[in-house]
């Protein structure tokens, strides 16, 4: 299990707020000398996880000039908590949650154009483990996202749903899995960070979901890229956080 802890210290030039819409709790952080729309990225937390435990990350993604919006996924943080110890707790309630978060989505991000100063043209969703599938599925299903972001995550459900879940009669499995849904990325930027020593999410999930998609990106090879960081299990590394950052600046 990886080590989680929350970051305690305010950052003097990002302000940082509690916000809710609906029944999503979220983090919101901004540069204080920004003002009017910003380009904005949606970071989806993993499981076990909140959106407290991504303040560091948010902190420092947002002082290269981006709002960051951290919701709480169903049954984490503020959202009715379930025992994650249960180690039946994975199987019943993680696909459920993804389910959630991409339904959910629509509304929120509309909600977070409308009344939170989002750029509606320079939106990025990103997610780590959990959050990433999440992520993946909304990225499809929104064609008016900008760019795609995974930490640790899984863009081919398949390899994932083999090892450790076993649904396969779910609706949404088919409809919002990214590998199956090719034709609906039009050409928008994606990143995959991914430890090649990852046993918590395969990483083939990304490695396949790559092959198929690089014929759909033979004008713009740059816009598709998966880096793999050797000896690195299932964390988020300095240098994925670095990696992540230049390709915002690139692309959102």
């Amino acid at each position: 299990m990886m080590e989680r802890s929350i970051f305690e210290y305010e950052n003097d030039y990002i302000l940082q707020t509690k916000e809710k819409i609906g029944d999503i709790p979220f983090l919101k952080f901004k540069p204080k000398d920004q003002n009017g729309i910003l380009p904005s990225i949606i970071y989806y937390h993993g499981w076990a996880s909140s959106k407290e435990h991504k303040i560091f990350e948010s902190q420092i993604i947002s002082s290269f000039g981006y709002q960051v919006i951290v919701p709480d996924a169903l049954y984490h943080g503020e959202r009715n908590l379930i025992d994650y110890d249960d180690p039946f707790s994975f199987n019943k309630y993680a696909w459920e949650i993804v389910g959630n978060t991409i339904i959910e989505s629509k509304s929120f991000i509309d909600k977070i154009i409308k009344e939170h100063d989002a750029d509606p043209d320079r939106i990025c969703v990103m997610g780590s483990s959990m959050g990433s599938f999440s992520a993946g599925g909304l990225f499809v299903s929104n064609p008016k996202l900008k760019c795609l972001i995974a930490f640790n995550g899984g863009f081919s459900w398949n390899e994932f749903l083999e090892k450790r879940l076993k649904l396969y009669d779910e609706d949404y499995i088919k409809e919002f899995n990214p590998i199956c849904n090719l034709d609906k990325l039009n050409n928008r930027a994606i990143l995959m960070l991914h430890g090649k020593e990852d046993t918590s999410v395969p990483i083939e999930c990304q490695r396949n979901f790559y092959n198929a998609a690089m014929s759909f990106y033979i004008d713009n090879p740059e816009k598709l890229k998966l880096i793999e960081f050797s000896g690195i299990n299932h964390i988020i590394s300095a240098s994925m956080l670095q990696n992540a950052i230049t390709f915002i600046k690139m692309f959102l």
